[in-house]
């Protein structure tokens, strides 16, 4: 649930959260999801990724950014982590 993200953003402070969605009606849930996580002051960037998602649906429901899957997002995280 939204809650439960949201309760995981603020102990301690992640450096991103990611969602991942196999079915298209979970897409509808992850902009909630990214909707309440941003109304509620979780600053870190939000990647979605999935069997259903593509570059263009992540930035249609607000997504900070896209991956192909959960592998992906780890290496992106730790190219950019690399960089600062």
């Amino acid at each position: 649930a939204k809650e439960t993200i949201l309760e995981a953003c603020r102990q301690p402070d992640p450096m991103v959260v990611g969602l991942s969605a196999l079915m298209t009606t979970t897409v509808i849930s992850m902009e909630e999801t990214i909707r309440f996580l941003k109304e509620n002051g979780v600053k870190c960037p939000v990647f979605v990724g999935g069997a259903v998602l593509n570059p263009a649906l992540a930035k249609e429901i607000n997504a900070d950014g896209y991956t192909k899957d959960a592998l992906e997002l780890v290496e992106t995280v730790g190219r950019f982590a690399k960089n600062i």
